[in-house]
């Protein structure tokens, strides 16, 4: 339904800026580590021209190759978050994506009818119009790539809400006295910071190879060094749901506690907060 915006020898981060490309040694040390020598002949002028993923188990990364390419994307991310935290647009999209989800999920805790019916043109269904709406809540609908990124991981986050029979059923029945349920609530809420990271990963990884040098073959052609970096980001992240109590336990709301930690859970995501270190 989305795609990322073609982007040529830079990363397109939002709708007016432009990364320059990766720098530093981190990202120098992350190229070295993610391709090998193919048969390519002479220089690549263009992204076609570099070889396409090999595919086959023979060609799965051992472990221990999959954690040093993804600490090597860590640091390298870090070092670039150092130097300028908005450099990448990364750090603020995520924030606001963080706190528009946080509230979107908080209200459909009360009732999941937020979205109201369909307009009349509308064509597909009321499940098909609250995905429509969730991730367009969340992600907005700017074009750059990392807001591409965000709207691909707040459609799996409403992907995520609609997999459970019970909403399913209330979204489709449009039943106006149906909510949420706090461990959904809390799921989906850490599932997002790791989703982005990881999308982001992917393109990142995907832009080195273009970057390096002629001839260069990827070796990671199911994503595995991306997958690694998801699930160090997604142990980083606190569920709520272990740190807030419910509405008739006294203390602070589970959603609170969600809304007060998402700029903290960001950093710890990007690698630049306590708790994100190895």
């Amino acid at each position: 339904m989305w795609e990322v915006p073609v982007w040529k020898g830079a990363f397109a981060v939002g709708t007016s800026t432009k990364w320059s490309g990766p720098t530093g040694k981190g990202w120098a040390s992350l190229r070295r580590n993610i391709g090998q020598l193919g048969r390519g002949t002479g220089p690549a002028t263009s992204a076609q021209e570099i070889p396409a993923p090999r595919e086959g188990t023979a060609d799965v990364m051992p472990p221990e190759t999959v954690a040093k390419c993804g600490r090597r994307f860590e640091e390298a991310l870090r070092e670039e978050l150092l130097r300028d935290s908005s450099v990448l647009g990364l750090r603020p999209a995520m924030r606001a994506a963080g706190d528009r989800l946080v509230e979107l999920l908080s209200d459909l805790r009360v009732g999941l009818d937020v979205f109201g019916s369909p307009p009349t043109e509308w064509t597909g269904s009321n499940t098909d119009w609250f995905l429509y709406e969730f991730v367009r809540t969340v992600a907005g609908e700017d074009a750059g790539l990392v807001d591409a990124l965000i709207r691909r991981s707040a459609t799996r986050c409403a992907e995520k809400v609609l997999a459970d029979p019970r909403v399913k059923e209330a979204i489709e029945k449009a039943d106006p006295l149906s909510g949420l349920a706090m461990d959904l609530f809390c799921m989906v809420y850490t599932f997002f910071f790791a989703d982005v990271v990881t999308e982001f990963a992917k393109a990142a990884v995907s832009e080195q190879v273009k970057l390096a040098i002629p001839g260069l073959m990827v070796v990671d052609p199911g994503g595995q060094i991306a997958d690694w970096v998801g699930e160090r980001v997604a142990s980083r992240i606190p569920n709520p749901c272990e740190h807030g109590r419910g509405q008739d336990d006294g203390g602070r709301l589970i959603n609170e506690v969600a809304a007060d930690i998402v700029w903290d859970n960001v950093d710890r995501a990007l690698g630049l907060a306590n708790g994100a270190g190895s």
